[in-house]
């Protein structure tokens, strides 16, 4: 796996900080399946073996290494396993695990994380009310699930009607 660009914040997961205007090799990583790059400066690997790995800007939490401080090599998020899917936002970080279920920690500020709070949280969490998830994505501010059956949930931010639910009205649960 690769990066290069913008690293101020280690989000190229090389040990350094700094533009890098080549590809240059992510540390220690291999069997990775899917990545997905935070508009806040953090980067995520899937590995083949259903963990997550994160790297980066921590000020949120959306590490979700139970810390706020900033990491420029990879670090396996503990606390989640079994994971078919990731996503990032601006400063959040979601993951879908095998049994259906969506999984987000960091940048809570508009209730995208889906818990019923704006608290922002540092280690995952479920997000309530929501089974049988296929597919998870998240933006700026607001997160967004399709369910099993069809179903499209959203959650968080909606100031531009970005939940789709004809409102303007921001929720902190799908």
């Amino acid at each position: 796996m690769r990066a290069w660009g913008w690293n101020n914040d280690g989000q190229h997961g090389n040990g350094t900080t700094g533009y890098n205007y080549v590809p240059v090799q992510v540390s220690s990583l291999t069997g990775i399946i899917a990545t997905a790059a935070g508009g806040y400066r953090h980067s995520m690997a899937l590995k083949d073996d259903g963990r997550v790995w994160t790297w980066g800007n921590n000020f949120y939490g959306q590490l979700g290494n139970e810390t706020n401080t900033n990491c420029i090599i990879p670090g396996q998020v503990d606390l989640i396993s079994n994971v078919t899917a990731i996503a990032a936002g601006y400063g959040h970080s979601l993951a879908l695990r095998n049994d259906g279920t969506a999984w987000a920690w960091g940048w809570n500020g508009n209730g995208q994380l889906g818990v019923g709070s704006t608290t922002d949280i540092n280690a995952p969490v479920p997000v309530s009310e929501v089974t049988g998830i296929t597919a998870i994505a998240g933006g700026y501010g607001h997160s967004v699930a399709l369910e099993d059956d069809g179903t499209v949930w959203a959650w968080g931010w909606n100031a531009a009607g970005q939940l789709g639910d004809g409102t303007t009205t921001s929720s902190t649960v799908p």
